[in-house]
């Protein structure tokens, strides 16, 4: 009788091993997955940061237009006062870009809304992976236990 426990014992361990090797394969392929989306949470981040620089040369271009537009505007000032109109229109124009800059203001904000998102799923997806982490660990542990109990040493 004393036998069949043993073999029954090493049994219930070898399919407690079976078993953690599935899960571990599980979590295996979790990872994986995971990896997967940060990869592409990464390649969405630099499509918006490109965007984002594009963004920043076309402004840097409207600052040199309107740069150059301001001179022209004070030299036309001193040399053609009688031309109000003309100035009228160019007032008007600085107006729409003054609006084109709030436009542009706007869609930073949403950009700088998109990036916190981003920073909100990254800090889930750290949670995740710390637990998981301390899953593997416990598991870890249940194995070193019954290697031990088997007396089986590590390759």
């Amino acid at each position: 009788m004393h036998m069949a426990e043993a073999e029954r014992r090493i049994n219930q361990v070898k399919n407690d091993v079976d078993e953690i090797w599935g899960k571990l394969t599980d979590i295996g392929k979790v990872q994986a997955e995971h990896t997967k989306q940060l990869r592409t949470l990464n390649d969405n981040v630099a499509k918006v940061w490109t965007t984002q620089q594009q963004h920043g040369d076309r402004l840097n271009d409207l600052d040199a237009a309107v740069a150059g537009l301001d001179e022209k505007l004070t030299e036309m000032r001193v040399t053609q006062l009688s031309h109000e109109s003309r100035f009228t229109k160019i007032d008007n124009r600085f107006a729409q870009i003054d609006n084109r800059f709030a436009q542009i203001d706007k869609r930073f904000a949403q950009i700088d809304e998109r990036f916190e998102k981003i920073d909100e799923r990254f800090a889930q997806i750290d949670e995740r992976f710390e637990k998981i982490d301390e899953r593997l660990v416990t598991q870890d542990k249940k194995l070193d236990l019954i290697m031990k109990a088997l007396n089986i040493g590590a390759n």
